[in-house]
């Protein structure tokens, strides 16, 4: 029998073996994977299709419209998902950010919102949401959601795109009655609301993580505000909050795009610059006799001294 001769290793081929294996498991690791599903294996997407704001901070009311429309979409169970479209077309808020902004106020969940942010057309909307349809393994079906005269031209686009579409046609522009859905008229504070000068929003913003949009109970304050004007128990509503350094979008300016979104025209809305309070208190004083409800939270804040507003009427809503 052949004898078989031992192979020594050596500190170099030990070296190379394990260097060897170690890139095989990087490669390995960083191999390109096939995109997974995310969200809803079952999603029902409704794509609302953008509208160039009318101002950093305005909402247009063709694009409310629009909103309005896939709110009730949502609610009514024929969607359960939201792709909002268009990128940046007027200053550093996005078409998409404003809507989704306007439908979390109205109270749908913001995981059932996705943000498509790059589009500057309806061509580009199309292209950019095949590629989210694609990574996340959905099937390119979908509602889409504009005006009438547009949607002929908009459902071209997308089937150019591989999409099977259904129109949803919005409103050119919202009626007063079309907001009745997404305010909240019934609420006590409503009910129960003498005429002031001025109805106030307060968020004490006290976190350390950012808020693209608002919040549960701050879209209730939202609505409610919304629900006291349209109920003209004030003729302007003031939005004001505490210090906030965690993106580019002041609170007070998210609150007045969630606002517009209620129907409460721009005209009528008061957003306190950054930095143009450091308190409260200041807010009041530069509204000197003046009658106001302030819809705040019990939780964190400044508080009002009575004598140094003494017309100010703090309502705690959560």
């Amino acid at each position: 029998m052949r004898a078989v001769r031992s192979v020594r290793l050596t500190p170099f081929v030990l070296f190379c073996t394990a260097a060897f294996a170690l890139a095989g498991a990087v490669l390995g690791a960083q191999a390109p994977q096939a995109p997974s599903p995310t969200g809803k294996p079952d999603a029902r997407v409704a794509i609302v299709l953008g509208n160039a704001p009318a101002g950093t901070d305005e909402p247009t009311a063709m694009q409310t419209a629009r909103c309005l429309k896939a709110f009730e979409l949502y609610k009514n169970g024929a969607v359960n998902t939201l792709l909002v479209t268009g990128g940046f077309t007027r200053d550093y808020i996005s078409e998409a950010r404003m809507m989704k902004i306007a439908l979390v106020t109205y109270g749908v969940a913001p995981d059932d919102v996705l943000e498509e942010e790059l589009a500057a057309t309806t061509i580009e909307n199309g292209l950019f949401a095949a590629r989210m349809f694609d990574a996340r393994g959905w099937p390119k079906t979908a509602t889409i959601v504009s005006q009438a005269f547009h949607l002929p031209r908009a459902g071209g686009n997308y089937k150019q795109q591989g999409f099977e579409v259904k129109d949803a046609a919005a409103a050119d522009a919202p009626s007063a009655s079309d907001f009745a859905a997404v305010v909240d008229a019934a609420h006590d504070v409503v009910a129960r609301a003498q005429p002031a000068d001025l109805i106030v929003v307060y968020e004490p913003y006290a976190s350390t993580d950012p808020m693209p949009w608002p919040t549960p109970q701050l879209a209730r304050r939202l609505r409610i505000a919304a629900a006291l004007y349209h109920r003209k128990i004030a003729p302007t509503v003031v939005l004001y909050n505490d210090r906030y350094t965690r993106g580019p979008v002041n609170l007070a300016t998210m609150m007045k795009i969630g606002l517009i979104s209620l129907g409460v025209p721009a005209a009528s809305v008061k957003a306190a610059a950054r930095g143009e309070y450091r308190r409260l208190a200041e807010l009041a004083a530069a509204h000197p006799g003046t009658s106001a409800i302030v819809l705040t939270t019990a939780v964190g804040g400044d508080h009002l001294a009575p004598e140094g507003a003494p017309k100010w009427k703090v309502v705690f809503v959560d």
